[in-house]
């Protein structure tokens, strides 16, 4: 992966084809586009919206901005012209009926337009076996789509988000975090800054990556560590506690996830030493939370006047 530009004025690569990103002023898009212009790669982006801060400030961060959307097919088969790359993530709030439409219509275009190396954003939670639960269903059905088609695809799979787990409501306010697994039990988490970094170094090795899924993550910690880590940061006191089993019996979603972590795909372990290969300065959750994730854990921290 080539070095970070030093200065300021240090003009683009001028051999590189712009990478297409989706999501580019989201989370995960905005981690790809935002590590990307960093290598000095250039990027193109689908915003929704030109005018709103976000895309300005992408706009002024050196990327070329396309306005459109998802149901866009002729301003994405526009954007995706003369483009070496293609970064497919899509909104967590779309329907899975939606989700798996869009999904594979960005492959199909990108397979139209022969881009040389399609990445897509899946979901740790991937198995082998479709569970008939749609919105779980989605991204494993969009994924066998991706693999059909004529295209050199990589396909990653971000585990939960270190952001997850300083969200209000989880009794962090109450000096306490309660969540998925059992306090002596480990799980994978990933600092989103972390995935744009990863997947820059994947465009810029195509023959080591292209056809290859991966799971992705930036550390490994138990309960027992989430707790000191927290307490550390925050400066006093945070207890760790495994969600009531009759809390998780009463919540799909959030059993799932449980049970997933137990013995399924999210109990998986990721080779944290080929991320620190792709990504050198990958972040402990511990790291996390004293930089990037520092703002979001004092806000969880002080919901309801907690702190």
């Amino acid at each position: 992966m080539d070095s970070p530009c030093s200065t300021r004025g240090c003009p683009m690569i001028d051999d590189r084809l712009p990478i297409l990103v989706f999501g580019a002023t989201g989370r995960q898009g905005g981690s790809v586009a935002k590590a990307l212009l960093k290598v000095r790669w250039p990027v193109r982006a689908i915003v929704l919206n030109p005018s709103e801060p976000a895309s300005i400030a992408l706009r002024d961060a050196g990327a070329e901005l396309v306005h459109g959307s998802f149901k866009d097919a002729d301003v994405i088969a526009a954007a995706m012209k003369d483009v070496h790359g293609v970064f497919s993530v899509l909104p967590a709030n779309l329907s899975a009926e939606d989700e798996v439409r869009y999904g594979t219509s960005i492959a199909d275009l990108a397979a139209k337009s022969r881009i040389d190396h399609f990445i897509y954003s899946s979901g740790a939670s991937v198995g082998n076996k479709l569970t008939g639960v749609p919105r779980f269903d989605a991204k494993p059905r969009i994924e066998a789509h991706v693999r059909e088609l004529p295209l050199t695809a990589t396909v990653v799979r971000p585990m939960i988000f270190m952001e997850m787990l300083v969200r209000p409501g989880f009794g962090l306010d109450e000096g306490r975090l309660i969540s998925l697994i059992r306090p002596d039990h480990s799980i994978q988490l990933t600092a989103v800054e972390d995935i744009g970094k990863i997947v820059a170094a994947m465009f810029a090795d195509k023959a080591r990556f292209g056809g290859v899924t991966l799971k992705i993550a930036s550390d490994r910690v138990t309960g027992h560590e989430l707790e000191a880590a927290l307490t550390e940061v925050a400066g006093k006191p945070i207890t760790y506690a495994r969600f009531p089993d009759e809390v998780l019996a009463a919540n799909v979603d959030l059993a799932h996830m449980a049970s997933s972590l137990e013995d399924g795909p999210l109990a998986e372990h990721v080779d944290l030493d080929v991320m620190r290969e792709l990504n050198p300065e990958l972040l402990s959750f511990r790291s996390w939370l004293a930089g990037g994730g520092r703002e979001a854990l004092n806000a969880a921290l002080s919901k309801g006047g907690g702190q």
